[in-house]
């Protein structure tokens, strides 16, 4: 049931006052009513109102008087002002005080009902826009860069040193790590992060448009440019500038971002101005650029000056441990996106995943799971469905062993397995008593647990 919206009107003429409740009860507003601003002071403390409309001469308290003690105590308060034609220029004063608009005497019923749904429409823009930025800092809070691993732990802690600096920082790592994300979180968690955040992907754009997507151009510059152009750069200014697969930038944009970096200015295409601008430049990628740069493929100077503050970003296959939780968090995410109540993974479907690959990276393992969560029947991820080319690279890397498939595995995924499906079947031998299994193994209670969380491991799992 939708909540009716609520209006204080306040007004010392009663039949002013009457006349106004009755036309908007018959808009379905609730309306509550008081004839001075003292009086209406005291309601609004009682309960809050979604608008106060207010007559501004009235006595005891008026409603400049009224609207400047609302307005202390209650800065969120929403007040239209009602006046005599006279009194027009102190309206507009209560307007730079804060009021939303005025009506001037005699009110007229259409007036009134356009002033009042304005007022609404922009209450409604506020706490969309209010509840966005709030989304947009949730989604990129360190909260959502998901990982308890000591790889993650040190990314973490680098990201809360350089965020609040100027510094330039060169974010590395395979692709589907999540390095945007972490750019985002920098530039989030930064004194510039109420300013432009620009993305520009060094391979979504031809050479011959790069120079005037980002340094812009003067009207005539060239055949086509037929008015002036701001680039992202001067766009972004005072913000971040964020570079994506920066080892694809042609070289002759290299020196155009070099003598930015270092002289914090740059000339529009066509243009004698030089345009100062405050930007801070992250930038991303898969290559490695010192040896692009060894090669003759990327200027070394530019290197180094990107890559002051480097941070690099461990394939999920180097973090094995952080996949629980990432799974878990996806989960999370895709039950509110499909309305569903998907409770939790199987241990089956978790080891599979465990045991996987990732090429992808935490990229591939959202997308796995979001399929899975839609697919899934029950209140519980049973199935997980790999990649066809994958599942018998997979196979062979982890089930078959003993027929020593381990090409491509290395010594420290071999042991884990190992250990991992040791464990898994003991605890299975032995229907999930610790006591038993870990009289067997020949290891400790307390190291055996260690051993169960590490790979995720529920004893009640083999439970009769």
């Amino acid at each position: 049931m939708i909540r009716k919206k609520k209006i204080l009107v306040v007004e010392d003429d009663e039949y002013v006052l009457g006349s106004i409740r009755i036309l908007l009860n018959k808009e379905g507003y609730e309306v509550n009513t008081a004839l001075n601003g003292l009086e209406a002071l005291n309601l609004y403390r009682r309960e809050s109102y979604d608008l106060v409309i207010a007559d501004l001469k009235m006595p005891q308290m008026d409603g400049i008087e009224l609207l400047k003690q609302l307005k202390l105590e209650f800065s969120d308060v929403s007040l239209i002002m009602m006046t005599a034609y006279g009194s027009i220029r102190t309206a507009v004063e209560a307007m730079k005080m804060g009021a939303y608009d005025y009506v001037t005497k005699p009110v007229s019923a259409e007036e009134i009902r356009l002033v009042i749904q304005r007022a609404f429409e922009r209450q409604n823009l506020i706490t969309e826009i209010k509840t966005l930025r709030k989304e947009l800092e949730e989604r990129f809070s360190l909260d959502n860069i998901i990982g308890k691993s000591y790889a993650m732990q040190r990314v973490y802690d680098l990201i809360l040193q350089v965020a609040n600096t100027d510094a330039t920082v060169l974010i590395t790592g395979e692709t589907g790590t999540g390095k945007e994300l972490v750019a985002h979180a920098i530039h989030h968690n930064s004194k510039r992060k109420n300013c432009p955040f620009v993305v520009i992907n060094c391979s979504a754009l031809p050479e011959s448009l790069l120079e005037s997507e980002l340094f812009g151009h003067e009207e005539g510059a060239f055949t086509g440019a037929t008015k002036q152009r701001v680039g992202k750069f001067e766009f972004a200014d005072t913000g971040t500038v964020f570079f994506d697969e920066m080892g694809n930038l042609p070289l002759s944009m290299q020196t155009k971002l070099l003598r930015l970096l270092q002289e914090k200015s740059f000339e529009r295409i066509g243009g004698n101005q030089t345009i100062k601008v405050d930007v801070r430049v992250l930038a991303a990628t898969n290559k490695d650029l010192n040896k692009l740069s060894e090669e003759g493929c990327f200027r070394k100077d530019l290197y180094y000056r990107l890559n002051v503050i480097p941070i690099q970003l461990p394939s999920l296959k180097e973090r094995r441990e952080d996949i629980p939780l990432l799974v878990t968090h996806f989960i999370e995410k895709y039950n509110k996106v499909f309305k569903k109540e998907i409770k939790s993974i199987s241990q089956n479907a978790l080891n599979i995943m465990m045991s996987y690959g990732w090429p992808g990276n935490v990229r591939e393992l959202e997308n796995l799971v979001e399929r899975a969560l839609i697919m899934a029947k029950d209140h519980i991820i049973s199935e997980i469905e790999l990649p066809v080319s994958n599942q018998k690279q997979t196979r062979e890397r982890f089930e078959d062993i003993d027929n020593n498939q381990i090409i491509g595995m290395s010594l420290e995924d071999f042991l884990a397995h190992c250990e991992n499906k040791y464990i898994t079947r003991l605890l299975k031998q032995c229907k999930g008593r610790i006591d038993s299994s870990a009289k067997i193994s020949g290891i400790d209670v307390k190291t055996l647990y260690r051993k169960m969380k590490k790979y995720n491991i529920n004893k009640d799992f083999f439970k009769d």
